[in-house]
């Protein structure tokens, strides 16, 4: 299962006047919600049902309570005005501010997060998926959209702030290799250019099945323009392959060479993304995300020999 990583806010902490302007939108009064878990924001995350049948996801925040969300759920919001329609998607119903909270209002996917450990046949429909985004939106929908070497190349960067300030607990076989995974990590940011529409923060909590295998892309706010893979190998990243059943390795050669792209781009870019969680682990966390830092531990170790495997096949250094 999918863990939730903050505390978030819920219905109940919205003031009556939220609650009065989603009514609104839906045509009736809210008489049933629950929460939905998953994810690193405090911002509520409540499917809602109307008297007259509507639903809605409600997202809401305010600057007070993480100004860090308030930004991307605006970001989110912008974005997901100019979806189109064939975009695997939920669908934004309106946005509005109420004093200082922020609302997004976005359809309720009638689905659940994929199931954890990951299934080969799951982790295959998704693939699917984004392979429809990337027929459904090449080139972007969104020309001004940040490029996702713009987005993420500063964290792609982790090796280099490694590099120069390594801590005590360094793994050996990085700290033996730390100049090599920094230069890998800055290779792969170039790869991940491109003129397809990413998502650009994918993994399981970014998903939602519906009970017909169809998957559901959600929670937009870092869109990008990036390569057909830079979507799919961040999921690879995030997938938990201990025991070989998967076979991620392979999925992700398999994927490169379906896009045309040496393999050894696919290392980088995850050298690149260990070498972020290495440089994260260490850093002071928000209190309003307390368990961040867990998060970002266990994503450095689960990582490290996915890319030393990699990294030993090809032969580098």
């Amino acid at each position: 299962m999918t863990e939730p990583t903050t505390h978030r806010l819920t219905w109940d902490d919205l003031p009556e006047r939220v609650h009065a302007r989603v009514a609104d939108v839906l045509g009736a009064p809210v008489h049933a919600h629950r929460s939905a878990h998953g994810g690193f924001s405090p911002s509520t995350a409540e499917v809602v049902t109307a008297r007259n049948g509507r639903t809605a996801f409600v997202k809401a925040v305010t600057a007070r309570t993480n100004a860090g969300s308030m930004r991307l759920n605006l970001q989110e919001a912008g974005n997901l005005e100019h979806m189109p329609p064939a975009v695997p998607a939920a669908r934004l119903i309106a946005s509005f501010s109420e004093g200082p909270w922020f609302v997004l209002m976005i359809e309720a996917v009638d689905g659940s997060l994929p199931t954890l450990p990951w299934a080969p046949s799951m982790l295959d429909a998704v693939l699917e998926t984004l392979d429809v985004l990337q027929r459904e939106a090449t080139p972007s929908p969104l020309p001004s959209a940040p490029s996702v070497p713009d987005q993420i190349g500063e964290d792609l960067r982790g090796f280099e702030r490694v590099h120069a300030d390594p801590p005590a607990d360094l793994d050996p076989w990085i700290r033996a290799r730390i100049g090599d995974l920094a230069t890998a990590g800055t290779d792969g940011i170039a790869s991940l250019d491109g003129d397809t529409l990413c998502h650009t923060d994918l993994r399981a909590d970014n998903l939602l099945v519906r009970s017909d295998g169809s998957v559901v892309i959600v929670d937009w706010a870092w869109a990008g323009r990036g390569s057909r893979v830079a979507d799919a190998l961040q999921l690879f990243a995030s997938v938990d392959d201990a025991d070989g059943a998967l076979d991620v390795d392979a999925r992700i050669d398999a994927l490169m060479d379906r896009h045309g792209a040496p393999r050894s781009d696919a290392t980088d870019v995850l050298a690149g993304i260990l070498g972020f969680f290495v440089d994260a682990s260490r850093w002071d966390v928000d209190p309003s995300l307390p368990t961040l830092g867990e998060h970002r531990r266990r994503s450095r170790d689960r990582l490290l020999p996915m890319v030393r495997r990699r990294w030993e096949r090809e032969g580098r250094p």
